[in-house]
């Protein structure tokens, strides 16, 4: 990295909303501890800072509402379980069944989702500073002072809210172009016949975070609270947001058919040398998109995307003039779609630039979106969800009930050891344990290696500095610097957070070299309890609940495919069904993704059927890409009336989708009967296409060399929409028979 990257990197961190999050907590902490020891009233600010402290996690951008909604709750939790912690001082043995409760039921209550598990993580660090001794003897006066802090924590935040309210919204489209820049430079990669395993596992990875990005800003873009009144600076936003959705749409689409790349790489490898590099020049565009919303550069427009699209085209001449005509017509035919696809993303990436220079001018930009309601994902807050999950079956509760024996567990070695501040071990479990096995043991990792990192350099910073004055400035800004990493890098986090805690404690009290060395011992305390506790303890494995994520992904492929063949059908307007069942086949797909990927990181002994899934996953995303293929090209052409044909191929890629989700357990919708064989399909769209051929030959015999618009047009239809049936079907029959590794790998 050279002095501009690190510059660059350095401008962009400090100017991110992480970084901002981290300055407004410790402005919240300092101010009201600073007032407390003016005033000699340290019990206050002592309260309000853990106030803000245990606000802060759940202060995560999005609908405005849920946002406060999510915040006062946490304020709500936190108040109640200190209070409960501070009267449960009776008899340390009889007030472990109260806790075990308490601990159960605040981790349950992240069964309602993501902003929940932030309330509910608010909750479990309160129950354990109860155990601090940090309130002093009012402990309804202490819950107060806490209520205080998170309060005015909640009044900064809204304060920065108020005065950049658009910065999240544009670091989200950031890195969501950034992101999907990179989803292109895989895609080209990919048309390497060089480890396509690898670059397939990245590209799973790469959706999963994509995928969230794109829920991410459909809150903050559709929400009915936004749409009040949104400003035309948002609605350009939008225009953007959807840009980027058809641009993955048209990545995830092509290349499909590796084995036609593979063909096509033999026979003329200039071609996909240079497709190649157009589509990672659009990459490269995508990303210098995402420094003009993050780093707000200022946007550059070259011509370089469009001197590659000429050069893909005269490659294209090239070949037609030096292979014999009309052998070659099929891949000319296949190169035409490819560049075409290319052609269109470049259009959309053009449109995302037009819209991005002019974002914040005043003049009117109509969107129409009806029911923008529809595309945010609704939680459902009732009491049936907790009733639903109230059994060994569901994981949130499997890891309720772990998480509660651990902390309990917890308690008993501090008590039987009289270790010294030995709720850190429960602070640490709390902040490792997840519900499954790989997301612990990752954490548990991280947090071990951050904790001895944070640990060497505190050691060297007590042994050379002893000035008070010094630890508060470096306490304060490690205290940014972790929190501002907690999302994005953990080891760091945790390195800061435990150079944060050595210099508190290196005010308080003379021998700080103690409190690293109880530090780093609880710590690896803590993270063993974690790590042992989710591989022994009502353990959750992926392959138990495998068949439900994999039937939900093919479930939303054949809806997909069903508002394709509708949209053929019918053709007109692009509907919000048909919009709705590729957002919901995209997140079925990323669902899957993270479901390897968590399946990747267990235990050989529990990765049961590995090669399965993986090939699973392989040939739902093989599918998923083909249906992006067949709809965008459907989308943006004027194609010809839909025959009984198209119909009959598609009953029989459903009927194969159908077995699929039998042999899954799943009980498939009734299909409609199929009115021709495969064989007659097949005979019928080959007759197709040699009449267009003829009337091909019969313009070449007429003179006319270059092909008439609207006859390679219905050619590329015939092409591309034989090919992807064909390719579909296959692929089809291939989830049918995935146990057959011979199957698969004459496929791929």
């Amino acid at each position: 990295m050279n002095i501009t990257q690190l510059k660059t990197h350095i401008i962009r961190y400090v100017s991110g909303t992480d970084f901002s999050r981290g300055l407004i907590l410790a402005i919240s902490i300092v101010s009201v501890v600073s007032a407390g020891y003016y005033l000699n009233m340290m019990p206050i600010g002592v309260g309000m800072a853990i106030g803000s402290f245990l606000v802060a996690p759940g202060d995560v951008p999005g609908n405005f509402r849920h946002r406060l909604l999510g915040m006062l709750s946490a304020v709500f939790l936190g108040v109640s379980v200190t209070i409960i912690g501070g009267l449960l001082n009776f008899n340390f043995w009889l007030e472990l069944p109260i806790f075990f409760v308490v601990f159960f039921s605040v981790a349950f209550i992240s069964v309602y989702g993501f902003r929940a598990s932030l309330v509910t993580f608010t909750g479990l660090i309160a129950s354990v500073l109860s155990f601090s001794s940090l309130g002093g003897d009012d402990i309804f006066l202490h819950a107060l002072y806490i209520a205080l802090g998170g309060l005015w924590y909640i009044i900064l935040s809204s304060i920065y809210l108020l005065l950049r309210p658009e910065k999240h919204t544009e670091v989200l489209l950031g890195e969501t172009a950034s992101l999907t820049g990179k989803f292109l430079s895989i895609r080209a990669k990919l048309a390497e016949d060089v480890d396509r395993e690898q670059y397939l596992t990245e590209q799973f990875n790469l959706q999963i975070s994509i995928n969230e990005l794109h829920e991410n800003l459909r809150e903050a873009l559709l929400s009915s609270r936004q749409k009040s009144g949104r400003s035309n600076s948002s609605r350009r936003q939008i225009l953007i947001f959807i840009e980027l959705v058809d641009i993955l749409e048209l990545g995830i689409a092509h290349p499909v058919n590796f084995q036609k790349v593979d063909e096509l790489n033999k026979e003329f490898p200039e071609l996909i040398v240079a497709l190649k590099k157009l589509i990672l020049e659009m990459g490269r565009r995508l990303n210098h998109i995402s420094e003009v919303f993050i780093d707000g550069n200022r946007l550059t427009i070259t011509n370089k995307t469009a001197q590659l699209i000429k050069e893909v085209e005269q490659l294209i001449e090239t070949y037609k003039k030096t292979e014999e005509y009309p052998q070659s017509r099929p891949t000319v035919l296949l190169m035409r779609n490819l560049l075409d696809f290319e052609k269109k993303q470049h259009q959309k990436i053009l449109s995302i630039e037009r819209v991005l220079g002019n974002i914040k001018q005043r003049d009117a930009v109509n969107v129409k979106l009806k029911r923008p309601d529809q595309f945010l994902t609704p939680t459902d807050y009732s009491f049936k969800i907790l009733a639903e999950n109230f059994s060994l079956s569901s994981t949130i509760f499997r890891h309720s009930l772990r998480l509660a024996i651990l902390m309990v567990l917890g308690l008993i070695l501090g008590h039987v050891f009289d270790l010294q501040n030995s709720y850190w071990i429960l602070l640490t479990v709390v902040v490792i344990m997840r519900p499954n096995y790989g997301l612990t043991k990752e954490r548990t990792k991280k947090r071990i290696i951050g904790t001895l990192i944070g640990g060497v350099v505190a050691i060297g910073i007590v042994l050379l500095v002893n000035d008070p004055y010094i630890y508060i400035i470096l306490a304060v800004i490690s205290l940014i610097t972790a929190f501002s990493m907690l999302q994005k890098n953990y080891v760091g986090a945790a390195a800061f957070i435990t150079l944060n805690v050595v210099f508190l404690y290196a005010l308080l009290q003379p021998n700080a070299l103690n409190v690293i060395q109880y530090r780093v011992l609880d710590t690896l305390v803590g993270a063993g309890l974690a790590f042992l506790g989710n591989k022994f303890i009502l353990p959750t494995w992926e392959h138990i609940a495998i068949e439900n994520t994999l039937a939900n992904v093919i479930e939303k492929n054949i809806n997909y495919l069903k508002e394709i063949e509708q949209f053929y059908n019918k053709k007109g307007r692009l509907t919000n069904a048909y919009k709705l069942a590729r957002k919901e086949a995209f997140l079925a797909m990323g669902n899957l993704s993270a479901a390897f990927q968590r399946t990747s990181q267990e235990p050989k002994s529990k990765q049961k059927e590995y090669s399965h899934l993986y090939r699973y996953t392989v040939l739902n995303y093989t599918f998923l890409s083909s249906l992006a293929s067949l709809g965008s090209f459907i989308r943006s052409h004027k194609t010809t009336e839909a025959s009984v044909y198209f119909e009959s191929y598609i009953a029989h890629i459903l009927e194969n989708l159908n077995d699929t989700l039998t042999q899954l357990n799943k009980s498939p919708e009734k299909i409609k009967a199929k009115d021709k064989s495969l064989s007659d399909v097949d005979k019928y769209l080959n007759k197709q296409y040699s009449k267009l051929d003829h009337l091909r030959n019969k313009e070449l015999e007429e003179g006319k060399e270059e092909i008439s618009l609207p006859l390679r047009v219905q050619m590329q239809e015939a092409q591309l929409i034989s090919e992807q049936l064909k390719w579909l079907h296959q692929v089809s029959l291939n989830l049918k028979n995935v146990n057959s590794k011979a199957t698969y790998e004459r496929l791929f």
